[in-house]
Parts: C-alpha cells; sequence; structure tokens
C-alpha cells in the first residue's frame, strides 16, 4: 500500500494521498493545505486524479479550488447531499475553520454504491450521513477513509449544521456490520482498525447493539 498521511490545515486535518504502481495518486481531503499537499504530489512525481471528499465541512475541503488550479485534470468528488455547503461559510465552518476557502464546482457528485476507477485504484462509496447530510466512506480494498463518522475511540460531532443523532448511529452501525479486517483513515486523530474498535469504540459498540434489537 502506497499511502501518505498529512496534517493539513488550522485544525490538523488527516489528508490521505495514496497512489498505484502507475503513480496516479487520490486525494483524500485536502483540507486547507493546497500547496503542502502539491509538493508532495511533485516530491513523489505522481499524477493526481481525484480528489475525493469526505464531507463538506471547511477543514476537508478549504483548499479543493486551489488544488484543483494546480491540477486541473483532476476530478473532485462530493456526495450531492453535501452540496449546498460548498461557498457557504456558516454551513460548512469555513468561516471559523477555513476563512481562506473558495467556492469551486466538483467534478462528480456521487452517492451510496457508487464505484470510483482512479488509476488502477477501486473505490465504492458507502453513505454514512450523521456528522454532515453527505459524508461518505471511501472503502478501497480493505482501507476506510472515513472522514468524521468514525475515530479511534470516538465519533464525530452531530450538533453541527446538517448533523442527525439516528443517522449517524445507524452509520456507524453500517460501518460496524463489515465483516473482516479493516484499517480506518478517520478525518482526524490516528489511524486504527474496525476490529480494535467494535471491542473498545463504546459509540460503535452502542450503535451495533442499538441497530441489533
Amino acid at each position: 500500500m502506497n499511502l501518505e498521511i498529512i496534517h493539513v490545515g488550522l485544525l490538523g486535518t488527516n489528508c490521505y494521498i495514496t497512489w498505484d504502481e502507475e503513480k496516479n495518486c487520490v486525494v483524500v481531503d485536502c483540507g486547507g493545505d493546497a500547496q503542502k499537499v502539491a509538493q508532495f504530489i511533485q516530491e513523489k512525481g505522481l499524477t493526481p486524479t481525484h480528489l475525493l471528499l469526505t464531507h463538506g465541512h471547511g477543514d476537508h475541503m478549504g483548499g479543493a479550488a486551489d488544488l484543483k488550479d494546480l491540477y486541473p485534470q483532476m476530478k473532485i468528488v462530493l456526495d450531492s447531499k453535501d452540496l449546498e455547503m460548498i461557498g457557504d461559510g456558516q454551513k460548512s465552518m469555513s468561516d471559523a475553520v477555513a476563512p481562506y476557502a473558495r467556492s469551486f464546482t466538483p467534478d462528480v457528485l456521487v452517492g451510496d454504491g457508487d464505484q470510483l476507477t482512479c488509476g488502477t485504484m477501486e473505490f465504492t462509496v458507502l453513505e454514512t450521513p450523521g456528522h454532515t447530510p453527505g459524508s461518505v466512506t471511501y472503502l478501497k480494498n480493505n482501507e476506510l477513509y472515513c472522514g468524521d463518522t468514525l475515530f479511534q475511540g470516538s465519533m464525530g460531532r452531530t450538533d453541527l449544521y446538517g448533523g442527525n443523532d439516528e443517522q449517524m448511529t445507524a452509520s456507524l452501525a453500517r460501518l460496524g456490520s463489515l465483516q473482516g479486517y479493516y484499517k480506518v483513515f478517520p478525518g482526524h486523530g490516528s489511524a486504527t482498525n474496525l476490529e480494535d474498535e467494535k471491542l473498545a469504540n463504546p459509540f460503535l459498540k452502542q450503535a451495533i447493539a442499538r441497530r441489533s434489537r
């Protein structure tokens, strides 16, 4: 697995860059540091095919327009349910966490079950709302890029614009229903794995228990 984690923006959001043997790369959540992301891409000689946004908050997509300027061929991907957050500094929290953010137009609007081919890499879109209406998890092999849905030992907030407790419970339960070994790459904090979270994460355990009743 070729993977680099870069901490970006005012909140130190996790930006993930993964690439194949042909040096096609995918950026997951560029945050607000397009130049920092571009520096790594250039150092490795990579070609970005897609920018996958897990949701519409400014600390995850604040630099999307700037990165698109640098790589016009790169396709910006966002769930359609978070489209209204682009350009709205309050709904996206960009006014507070990414005041430099510029509006942009996604190239691809996705929904649940959509498949994305990025070079030789394949991603599946799992809609996991709760933190925002359009929060998604991108599944690549045994890797879950889950934004602000599931964290090590915790879960994403539901008290921001568009947040929903019931949707979050359902989303956590959905992730918890996955069988097998999965690496979990959240939007903030340390990477973990689904097996450990099923055993130790009280929010995930509670969600699984509630959905099984």
